[in-house]
């Protein structure tokens, strides 16, 4: 599931998509729709409050099952790596520090 900061003067939708490509190395995504907005707690990485924005992407063009990325987070610190994969929405509510909060909007 990427996700990021939204950088300053940054619209939330722009940076889903930056964080996107970004994240997973794939491009050709659009913002389908905002899901909505969660606050989440990162405690105890940070005592820190996060207002996440949450939205439905599609993603156009080749579409790989599993693929390998990485974040360079924009020179500022080490490299890292992901491994990447689809799982199936109904298994969503396993992402971690909440991230699947939403995911049931999906549906609506």
């Amino acid at each position: 599931m990427p996700g990021g900061s939204v950088r300053p003067d940054e619209d939330p939708a722009d940076a889903a998509l930056r964080e996107a490509r970004e994240e997973t190395g794939l491009t050709g995504y659009t913002v389908v729709r905002k899901l909505g907005e969660t606050e989440y707690d990162i405690s105890p990485l940070r005592f820190e409050i996060q207002r996440r924005h949450v939205f439905e992407l599609a993603l156009h063009g080749e579409m790989p099952e599993r693929w390998a990325s990485q974040e360079d987070h924009d020179g500022e610190q080490e490299l890292t790596r992901f491994e990447c994969f689809w799982i199936p929405l109904r298994a969503a509510h396993v992402l971690q520090s909440g991230q699947g909060a939403l995911v049931g909007r999906l549906f609506e």
